[in-house]
């Protein structure tokens, strides 16, 4: 399949990648500090912990949720202007949050209309940034990344600060007034012209099943007007749903499931976690930050190595895994403040290395970037799946067991079985597929991928784009 031409490293995508780190500060870092709010809000409210909690949830999962469609939407109406209405949707969602007095009000406007916001702009920007780079693409994915870890250690104490003073309503309404800076940041968007010409991409108008008979030239080629009116085959090309049919993106798409498992559910009961071991409220408020400073560093080890290549990406990421699982396994287990600060970090550092070779492996799926946006999208979508799904069984199991033994043991083996999709690219690797179409990473991304005993830094031959730039 067609990749892109070569790439002129950074320039404007260096703006791009600043819009990108601010919104994963912002949205991030508003989940944190939704946490914090949350008891102020259901006294505020006069209900239940849980019915705030799920709001709050939603907000969360419609991000997910929404993120084909966003994406699908992007390559019809253009990247740019759907990430300024989302950044808008976001910021005004947050706002009426802030000033309504009804919880259904709330709910509508924090889950629907600020997740909806979040759906058409975090992914999309993060898409902007393969039209940038190649070879510095590793370098790029840990600067936008980061905003991540960043905003989840400054919202906390900002957010508290600032309930302290105005009140959770306050806090909430100033906190709405910056997340209008993803607007911003979509104006920061736009595609480089000198490496892409508009070209038709004749591959969104095939049948789902149909191929074009040898011989026959483009235009003869091209599809009638039955076919282009066909529904399925609109709503097949619309969302991209071949990418299904890749054995490349399932392997990484569960790669990146089974993380999101363990992402969620280690974060969210490292407090739990550490009270049940007899640690005080401000050491456990701490560990919340250790764990940020470990997720960070570890995207910046992953990010170095990349871009050195001392490793290929699965070494990284076997290493990674393995960190993970001990830090993990050991977790419920170690009462000291000192064992678990480190344990913690052991465990951010591990996730951060995990979760960046995922993403840069993202970069090299057999697909145009054109369509990595509905890629990114389609992942996102079984990621928040997956999270929504293990944040429930943890949670039942720290219930049916009265420990975080069992909880803690499953995300460490959930993230023991990343080292079976590992495993199944080096099979792959070692014995590739004969037809070209199905190389995926092993042709697209020699230079991240170790065969035999010797590192493979030669890029392969770059074919002309065959996708439509938007």
């Amino acid at each position: 399949m067609a990749t892109s031409p070569s790439h002129r490293e950074g320039g404007w995508g260096w703006a791009v990648v600043l819009a990108c780190f601010v919104t994963e500060f912002i949205a991030f870092g508003n989940l944190k500090a939704l946490a914090i709010l949350i008891t102020s809000m259901k006294e505020d409210f006069g209900t239940e912990l849980w019915v705030v909690g799920s709001i709050v949830s939603l907000h969360y999962a419609v991000q997910y949720i929404m993120s084909p469609l966003a994406a699908a939407l992007a390559r019809k109406l253009g990247i740019r202007s759907l990430i300024l209405v989302g950044g808008t949707l976001y910021g005004v969602g947050l706002v009426v949050s802030a000033l309504t007095p009804s919880v259904a009000i709330f709910a509508i406007s924090l889950a629907v209309v600020s997740g909806t916001g979040i759906a058409c702009t975090l992914d999309l920007i993060h898409a902007e940034v393969t039209f940038y780079f190649q070879e510095k693409y590793a370098l790029a994915v840990f600067i936008s990344s980061s905003g991540s870890p960043v905003g989840m250690m400054l919202y906390g104490p900002i957010t508290q600060v600032l309930m302290d003073t105005y009140g959770w309503r306050g806090a909430m309404l100033l906190l709405g007034g910056f997340s209008f800076h993803l607007v911003l940041g979509g104006m920061l968007v736009r595609r480089p012209t000198a490496s892409y010409q508009e070209v038709p991409d004749h591959e969104e108008h095939h049948t789902i099943d149909g191929k074009n008979s040898p011989g026959i030239s483009t235009d003869e080629a091209k599809p009638t007007k039955r076919v282009v009116s066909n529904p399925l085959n609109s709503v097949f090309s619309a969302l991209c749903l071949e990418v299904f049919f890749s054995a490349d993106f399932m392997i990484l798409a569960a790669k990146r499931m089974l993380y999101s498992i363990a992402f969620g559910g280690s974060v969210i009961y490292i407090v739990p976690n550490g009270l049940a071991l007899g640690l005080t409220t401000s050491e456990v408020a701490f560990l919340t930050t250790a764990w940020g400073v470990g997720d960070l560093a570890g995207m910046l080890l992953s990010a170095w190595t990349f871009h050195i290549k001392v490793l290929s990406v699965q070494n990284v990421e076997v290493l990674a895994v393995i960190v993970s699982v001990l830090g993990l396994l050991l977790q419920p287990f170690v009462a000291s403040f000192v064992g678990q600060t480190v344990l913690v970090l052991i465990v951010g550092v591990g996730m951060g290395c995990t979760v960046q070779g995922i993403l840069v492996m993202t970069r090299w799926l057999p697909f145009g970037d054109d369509k990595f946006v509905i890629v990114f999208g389609w992942q996102t979508f079984l990621s928040g799946a997956a999270a929504s799904i293990g944040d429930t069984l943890s949670g039942w199991l720290s219930d049916a067991t009265g420990s975080f033994h069992a909880t803690f043991f499953l995300y460490s083996a959930t993230m023991a079985a990343i080292l079976l999709c590992l495993l199944q690219d080096v099979i792959r690797i070692i014995s590739p597929p004969e037809s070209s179409k199905q190389r995926g990473l092993m042709v697209l991304m020699p230079s991240l991928f170790k065969r035999d005993s010797s590192m493979i830094f030669e890029r392969m031959p770059i074919q002309p784009n065959t996708n439509s730039a938007q």
